[in-house]
């Protein structure tokens, strides 16, 4: 019981009225009160007949009492915790999904992006109910989906994504990992990154090591399984202390990427994150039904 505490303590002082109200009321009810100011009080003692003792089993000391649990039940009494209800059973990923002219070679088939895309909707697949969201980025970068678990609004997405929406052709990872980053952030929930590109531009790297994110990166690399990696990749995934997953015919690529998303968070995450004091004032509300049903007495009012 070292951890015992109230988690709404506040609610004690509603004691105090309830304590002022039972004396007050007690003592408008105590017939010897009215009449100690007119008769002495050794004269008090052999004038009043009848019993002397008063009973506390009367509906005020019932009304003090169930008053006293309530507000013990509404002060939240906590000596444990609890999985919060409100976290995540998956971390959010946002992808960071690279849309330029050399994502249309087709030494992939059919082509690079569309593998891409491809392999984004088996990470999702196997990520039922997780939060997943998009971003696009060549010269620039664009949000086209916060975290949502709504994946056929992605899909459907992707169905548009083509470099000629694109205003600039370039590569500027480091301002889309900033990008996903501010995202996943505001969102609250606990994230990191996917980025979906086939080669990383040489000048990038430097800038991404000099803005180090502060969310675990994971690269996929879009690239035939028989071609070597891009050192720009490498560099990026070098400069964040990231994971590269290469390319497969089938799922095993997807399936690292979401087992990875999932033990990175738990690497990054502070121990009890995720949980709650849980409230054991529901424990007491037996009490105050039992109390509310002597109400229904006959004769049992104030």
């Amino acid at each position: 019981m070292a951890d015992f505490h109230f988690i709404r303590p506040y609610w004690l002082l509603a004691l105090i009225p309830a304590v002022l109200i039972w004396w007050g009321f007690i003592r408008n009810q105590d017939q010897r009160n009215r009449w100690r100011e007119l008769i002495d009080p050794h004269l008090l003692e052999h004038l009043l007949v009848g019993e002397r003792k008063i009973s506390w089993f009367r509906p005020v000391h019932v009304l003090l009492f169930g008053w006293l649990v309530a507000v013990l039940a509404l002060t939240g009494p906590a000596w444990q915790k609890e999985p919060s209800p409100f976290l995540d059973d998956e971390a959010g990923l946002m992808v960071l999904l690279k849309v330029s002219e050399s994502m249309e070679s087709t030494d992939v088939q059919p082509t690079r992006l569309e593998r891409a895309k491809y392999k984004l909707r088996d990470v999702m697949d196997l990520r039922k109910g997780a939060s997943t969201g998009l971003i696009v980025y060549s010269g620039s970068a664009h949000l086209v989906m916060p975290l949502t678990r709504d994946d056929r609004i992605i899909n459907a997405m992707l169905e548009d994504v083509t470099p000629d929406l694109m205003p600039v052709e370039g590569d500027v990872l480091s301002a889309a990992i900033k990008l996903g980053e501010r995202m996943v952030i505001q969102s609250g929930l606990p994230g990191s990154l996917l980025v979906i590109a086939d080669i990383v531009a040489p000048g990038q790297t430097a800038v991404i090591a000099s803005n180090q994110s502060s969310l675990p990166i994971q690269f996929l690399s879009i690239l035939p399984t028989n071609a070597p990696l891009d050192p720009g990749v490498q560099g990026a995934s070098d400069a964040v202390s990231g994971s590269i997953v290469r390319l497969s015919v089938d799922t095993s690529d997807a399936e690292e990427i979401a087992r990875r998303a999932q033990a990175e968070l738990a690497a990054v995450s502070e121990p009890g994150q995720g949980e709650r004091w849980k409230d054991n004032g529901y424990l007491l509300l037996p009490l105050v039904a039992l109390c509310m049903l002597l109400w229904f007495r006959r004769g049992w009012v104030l």
